[in-house]
Order: structure tokens, then C-alpha cells, then sequence
């Protein structure tokens, strides 16, 4: 009794679920009919499996046909990159698959080479858009007491900031190496702090700060260099190494627009893939 109406229940929902549709690229939109392979990183999971420590990319094939061991193109590096080992994943089952077509989620092991928002294709160049981040109100200095877990420390931040747990940057002064997490809400910090403990065996001490806005420089470090000074206001970089100005409230980000009207501010994160993320430690 236990799947009584499950197999009926699975039945109608694929006949009422959407069908793979297009996605915006820098071809324009990419209907699924489209030829040649791409697919799209939109969720990465480390620790899957606690017994082999595994970080699984999740990927959504959006056009053409996936098979094993096929060698693709990474947007966001250049480089190309072999597919081994591909699974379909259903809760705790697991099982290896040679094919998939567009709609289907495949995992694939990440040895860091997978980001979210990334674009892997087959033939002419091709990038989805990409996942944006959003502006955090809360942040706080990650601290690690133990300086004999450092390498398990930094593993966890940058295996965590990769799957989108938390946003995590970092002060332009060289002399503090602490991350600064940046969340939308206190559950993430939570969430963050567990994980590193139980995961990964490192107790941290969180220190909150006195920032509630954000902002991303449009332009980058060139436009901020035309600022001659800015007064209540903290510079930090991202994970990609762009600049972001951190503000106690929203009245200090408006008096900074108006001494400097022509800069240009975004609450939202700027998605291009001409970057890797800063390695930081």
C-alpha cells in the first residue's frame, strides 16, 4: 500500500508538466530543438555522500543530446572539460546513465571546476544568462579559532560560497583574510556554521557587522578609481573579485550618489563569465 496511486500520481504530472522551453543566451533565445548539446549549472551539493566526501554539479540539458564521457565546452573558462561518471539522482538513489536529452537533470562530479550559472555546449560558442546574486542585508566576519583546521576551513567556506549557501567576500585589506559572509537572512549564517561543524569539523565564531546595504560598482575597479573619496562607506571585494560597497543604511548609499552622480550602483550582482572566483588563503 505503501505506493498506492504514486505510478498514477506520476503519470498526470508528466502530462501536465511544462515542456522544455527556450533559454535566453548570447545567441538570443535557444529553443531545446537546437542541434548541438548544452546544458545549464544550476545547483551544485558537496557532501552528498559523507563516507567519499563528493560535491555533485547538478546540470539541466537544455539542448541537444548528453552522452557519456563526451567531451564540451566551459563558457565561463574556455577550457574544455570530459563528462565522466554522469548519474541520475532521485533522493538517495543514484544510478549511472549513458544518455539524457533536453529537460533532463543529470549530476556529475564537481572537482571545482563547475560554478553555478555555468554554460557547458558543444559546437558554436554559447552562454546561458546566468544566476544573479541579490543584494544581502546582513553580514558578519566568519572567524576560525583553530589554526590547526586552516585547510578545512577554507575548504568549507569555498565549497559552501560555491553552492550559493551563502554570499561570501572579502576586505581589500590584504592584513585580514577573514571571509565576510554576506545573507539575506540570520537562517543562512545558521546554516553555514552547522555545516562547517558537522561537515567538516571546524567550529567558527561568527562576528556581525554594522552594514545593511550592498551595492555593486557598474564599471568595476575602474569606475571606483575616479572617486577621489567617499565617506561612510566600506569597500570589499566578491568571490569574483569585483568591488562592492557595504553601507550602514540606505540614507549613506543616497548621499554617496549624490556627491558622485556619475556612479552607478547595482543591488544586483552583474552575471557575466569573463572571471573565476577569487581563491582566497
Amino acid at each position: 500500500m505503501t505506493n498506492f496511486g504514486v505510478e498514477l500520481f506520476l503519470r498526470y504530472f508528466l502530462e501536465y508538466a511544462l515542456k522544455p522551453s527556450a533559454h535566453s543566451s548570447n545567441l538570443g533565445d535557444v529553443e531545446p530543438t537546437y542541434p548541438e548539446f548544452s546544458g545549464f549549472v544550476f545547483k551544485l551539493q558537496a557532501n552528498m555522500d559523507p563516507k567519499h566526501r563528493d560535491r555533485v554539479a547538478f546540470i539541466r540539458v537544455c539542448t541537444g543530446k548528453f552522452e557519456k564521457d563526451m567531451t564540451v565546452n566551459h563558457a565561463r573558462t574556455g577550457k574544455s572539460v570530459r563528462l565522466s561518471r554522469p548519474q541520475k539522482l532521485f533522493a538517495q538513489e543514484r544510478e549511472s546513465i549513458d544518455e539524457a536529452y533536453a529537460g533532463d537533470v543529470i549530476g556529475l562530479n564537481n572537482p571545482g571546476v563547475f560554478a553555478i550559472g555555468d554554460t557547458i555546449y558543444t559546437g558554436k560558442k554559447l552562454e546561458y544568462e546566468g544566476i544573479p546574486y541579490f543584494s544581502p542585508e546582513l553580514f558578519a566576519t566568519l572567524r576560525n579559532p583553530n589554526p590547526s583546521k586552516f585547510k578545512q576551513f577554507q575548504k568549507g567556506v569555498s565549497e559552501l560560497r560555491e553552492e550559493g549557501a551563502v554570499q561570501i567576500m572579502y576586505s581589500i585589506d590584504e592584513g585580514k583574510r577573514d571571509p565576510i559572509l554576506a545573507a539575506v537572512g540570520q537562517l543562512q549564517f545558521e546554516v553555514v556554521q552547522f555545516r562547517l561543524q558537522n561537515e567538516y569539523g571546524v567550529e567558527t565564531i561568527l562576528d556581525m557587522l554594522g552594514y545593511s546595504v550592498a551595492r555593486w560598482v557598474d564599471g568595476g575597479w575602474e569606475a571606483l578609481g575616479k572617486i577621489d573619496r567617499m565617506f561612510n562607506t566600506t569597500t570589499v571585494k566578491d568571490s569574483m573579485g569585483r568591488p562592492v560597497l557595504l553601507f550602514r543604511n540606505e540614507w549613506n548609499c543616497n548621499q554617496l550618489l549624490q556627491d558622485h552622480p556619475d556612479l552607478k550602483l547595482s543591488a544586483i550582482a552583474p552575471v557575466f563569465s569573463s572571471q573565476t572566483p577569487v581563491e582566497e588563503g
